[in-house]
């Protein structure tokens, strides 16, 4: 190579070759070449394939020529970058010892007394390190002594670690039966929020004792008897970790030499010999090659395959990004059941077996599933650069915005302030022809659900029902961060103005228009109920005309409650769970009262509310106040207290059983999910729902051989019904 440098061997890579330990020479003077073929318009370096990690840079030159090996297509030297790097060699724990390594390999399994050993001594440092963390004001009073049925052991206390919150002592006590149980000495029988540790039989409590009350000689003792069998704080440890690992303290416990339990800190082992000499043609595309010198022999192990290659890490790549939008939510599990990466994954391995590849026949690396989010995070945050929260929506929202108009679905991704000087986030999603069935309809239920999408996030649906492919479908579908009546009026508001721009048709409510919607079917929810009630009041502001069922009454006069009293009614399935709850505590009179409650004939509740207060314990009372108390219950579930016509009281659900229906229909796809992939899940959805109802109306498709009719729903709810008795 030059005249301070002869290679012994010159071992050529084809193109694609990942070498992850190169061979290295037999004796410390010797060196190896390894000369690979590289694509030049990748930059896949073979110095990034090593599992080695390469580090204090000896210097290098910016041209040097790499001997007579490395030539361009005219067969000439070429100028070269050589960088003058070492092996670093290995992480060890401070504890390390090579003669409990040969030891360790003999694989036998732990003794019974090595296992219970091990489990005492891992439980005692982990109250160690976490000890009680309970926030007490004040701890002062508690007096020392322990409870009268128990017997302390001796000292035996343990000082939690000074940043946590409770100061308390971990204590070791016995109750009459001789049981011991672990706790915080400020715990007692009437303030139990202090930590408290019982069921301690499958530790040697002997063994726990003495560390708790540090006596020496007993832990002396045990330890030495341990290391005399090769386990142990005082054996030596077998803990390796490649450089490229980020971590700084072995797993394990071990004694200091001043008798001190610690987990020993990663250092690197005696410094490898092995130099490498690395060349890299300024031109790669006149002369794809690169060469890597290895001079000198390790002077350790090779290290575990922990790191992937980066050609390894590309075909990942490419079988993540055929998820598209599912990317979001992408996590080790997910990825493996879903049958288009798996599919990927089999084609590439030509994998033949009937059981599926695990990702660790890719790289060995790929069995770390920790490795593999964050390699699946890092790919995340390029595809989705301003995150899979409010701002990737917000970023999602600019460019449905762009789309036409039949493949738009998030409309709006807002904040508001309302009361407090509280900040509310919006987000609204409707596809155009969930906007005209929002419009169209004559009934609406609405729903709020909690699951599918983690954090501060609730998704509120709007549907209507129906009556040709008889199902219920989403009209509107918005996710928020307030339950609050002033944020829904917003929602409400936002919904239609958005419906309206869309359908060009203005909305309508019968009570006000004549026309439009005469019904709609939620649960108790004070803030929902109030919302609409205001966004009604708005709509009425400037009517100066009576209205058609009290006409002595002006409609922009009319409260939010007066409107509620036109046309809301509440779920009579959450109305009878709630006294279903109560079954228990009541008489069947108190019961059937609150049953009755419910009705299109009583016209004066004033009976029922007798018996409820007279015979009712103090939760039946507590009941019928709040139903009382929100103005709008009553109304809302008796027809003779609304003012509902009958026949359309009777004509419209009772029920808000299409809405849970549908939460549960698309918390298959998912829950728990980010907010961009609750949104993504949610408009293919609605595009599938839309589509079969689509389909049944242009060439009478149903979804199902049974066609839905009135019959078979009734028939549905009494079996429901016949089951739920039964339990």
């Amino acid at each position: 190579i030059h005249h301070k440098l002869t290679i012994e061997q010159l071992i050529d890579y084809p193109l694609g070759a990942i070498i992850e330990y190169p061979v290295t020479a037999s004796t410390p003077d010797g060196a190896i070449g390894h000369r690979f073929a590289i694509d030049p318009h990748k930059k896949h370096h073979p110095k990034a394939n090593m599992q080695n990690s390469l580090g204090d840079k000896h210097g290098g030159v910016t041209n040097a020529y790499c001997g007579s090996i490395l030539k361009d297509e005219q067969h000439k030297d070429v100028l070269c970058k050589q960088l003058k790097t070492s092996c670093t060699g290995l992480k060890v724990c401070q504890y390390y010892s090579a003669d409990v390594i040969a030891l360790a390999n003999n694989n036998q399994s732990p003794s019974p007394e090595e296992i219970v050993f091990s489990r005492t001594l891992s439980f005692y440092c982990a109250v160690h390190e976490i000890g009680c963390s309970f926030n007490s004001a004040d701890l002062s009073d508690y007096s020392g002594e322990p409870d009268s049925d128990d017997e302390t052991s001796g000292n035996s206390e343990l000082e939690t670690g000074s940043n946590k919150i409770c100061s308390g002592r971990m204590i070791l006590l016995y109750n009459k039966f001789n049981e011991p149980r672990l706790q915080c000495q400020f715990w007692k029988y009437d303030d139990r929020a202090h930590l408290i540790l019982r069921n301690l039989q499958d530790f040697d409590i002997n063994y726990l004792s003495a560390l708790i009350s540090n006596d020496k000689l007993l832990i002396k003792h045990h330890e030495e008897k341990a290391l005399r069998n090769g386990y142990g704080p005082l054996t030596g440890c077998t803990y390796q970790a490649s450089p490229s690992q980020q971590q700084d303290k072995c797993p394990f416990w071990h004694r200091d030499s001043q008798g001190r339990l610690q987990r020993g800190s990663l250092c690197l082992q005696s410094k490898c010999k092995v130099k490498y000499s690395i060349y890299t043609p300024h031109d790669l595309h006149s002369c794809p090659q690169v060469v890597i010198i290895s001079k000198g022999i390790h002077s350790h192990s090779p290290p575990l395959r922990v790191k992937t290659p980066p050609p390894i890490i590309e075909i990942f790549n490419s079988m993540l990004l055929e998820l598209g939008w599912k990317l979001s939510d992408a996590t080790p599990r997910k990825i493996m059941i879903d049958s288009g990466f798996v599919s990927a994954l089999r084609q590439h391995l030509g994998w033949k077996s009937a059981l599926d590849p695990p990702l660790s026949q890719l790289h060995p690396s790929l069995g770390n599933l920790d490795h593999v989010q964050r390699l699946i995070g890092k790919l995340r945050h390029q595809y989705f650069p301003n995150g899979t929260g409010f701002d990737g929506v917000v970023y999602l929202t600019e460019i449905h915005s762009s789309l036409p108009e039949d493949e738009q679905y998030v409309r709006c991704a807002e904040s508001h302030y309302i009361e407090g000087n509280k900040l509310f986030y919006l987000v609204i999603c409707i596809s155009r022809a969930m906007a005209f069935a929002l419009i169209h309809a004559s009934c609406i239920s609405i729903d709020t659900s909690f699951k599918r999408v983690h954090g501060k996030w609730q998704e509120f649906e709007m549907e209507t029902w129906d009556t040709n492919g008889m199902k219920s479908i989403v009209g509107a579908r918005a996710f928020t961060t307030s339950q609050s009546a002033r944020a829904h009026f917003i929602l409400f508001k936002r919904i239609f103005d958005i419906a309206t721009k869309i359908t060009g048709l203005p909305v309508r409510f019968q009570h006000i228009h004549g026309t439009g919607y005469y019904v709609w079917i939620a649960d108790a929810h004070k803030g929902q109920a109030l919302g609409v009630g205001l966004y009604c009041k708005m709509l009425c502001q400037d009517l100066k005309t009576n209205c058609p069922m009290e006409p002595t009454r002006i409609m922009k006069d009319l409260t939010a409650y007066d409107h509620l009293r036109r046309f809301y009614r509440l779920c009579t399935v959450h109305f009878k769970r709630h006294i279903n709850d109560l079954r228990s505590y009541e008489t069947t009179e108190v019961i059937n009262a609150m049953y009755s409650l419910s009705s299109t004939t009583m016209h004066d509740i004033t009976p029922i509310c007798d018996i409820i207060n007279s015979g009712g314990t103090e939760k039946a009372k507590a009941w019928l106040n709040d139903k009382l108390k929100a103005k709008f219950v009553i109304p809302a579930i008796n027809q003779k207290q609304s003012l509902i016509p009958l026949h359309v009281w009777q004509s419209s659900p009772s029920s808000t059983n299409g809405n849970e229906q549908s939460h549960r229909d698309i918390n298959r796809d998912g829950i728990n999910l980010t907010m961009l992939g609750g949104i993504m899940h949610g408009m293919q959805y609605d595009f599938r729902i839309h589509s079969s109802i689509a389909l049944l109306l242009t060439q009478g498709i149903n979804m199902r051989d049974r066609f839905s009719t009135e019959f078979y729903h009734s028939q549905r709810s009494v079996t429901r019904q016949l089951h739920s008795q039964s339990r």
